[in-house]
């Protein structure tokens, strides 16, 4: 019985590390806010994936704990508008070090793009990078102005920052 549960321990043990090695830390993180709660981040780096950013996601394939972050190289104005969306969203500008500088609080979704003076912006704010969360999320209305994030990965932020730039 004893070797059972020692084959049944590591055989665990190795599962969930395979499954760790899948995760790609520069597609993937956690960013945990000052209450303990954890978001699941994708990374969002190439222009392309910030040209997609959420368009075409249903709501019912995006859960509460989720988050995208549009993760830039340098500060400076960031313009946001929501083509193609199915929910709303709450938009974090962030700081170099995850620190949350300004909110946009439910910007409007808008289903397609045939009419772009209709599709919501949010006003442009000067920051690194931008975390979007849907706006019924009890985790981002938790959120507020100053709160600090923290990165959870294999790499630290640094890192992260360092090997991104590096794919240029």
């Amino acid at each position: 019985m004893r070797k059972f549960l020692t084959l049944l321990l590591l055989f665990t043990l190795m599962a969930c590390q395979s499954e760790s090695q899948k995760r790609n830390p520069l597609k993937e993180v956690q960013l945990e806010t000052p209450k303990g709660e954890l978001i699941r981040t994708s990374i969002m780096y190439t222009d392309e994936e910030q040209m997609k950013g959420l368009s075409g996601t249903q709501e019912s394939d995006y859960d509460a704990d989720q988050g995208m972050l549009f993760f830039y190289k340098e500060s400076g104005e960031k313009n946001f508008w929501m083509p193609d969306t199915y929910f709303d969203l709450d938009l974090f500008y962030l700081d170099d070090q995850l620190k949350i500088l300004d909110i946009v609080r439910k910007l409007p979704h808008y289903i397609g793009r045939n009419n772009p003076d209709l599709i919501p912006r949010a006003r442009a704010v000067w920051c690194r990078h931008t975390l979007e969360m849907k706006s019924t999320s009890q985790i981002a209305q938790g959120l507020k102005i100053g709160d600090q994030l923290k990165w959870i990965s294999s790499l630290d932020l640094a890192e992260t920052e360092k090997q991104l730039k590096t794919k240029d």
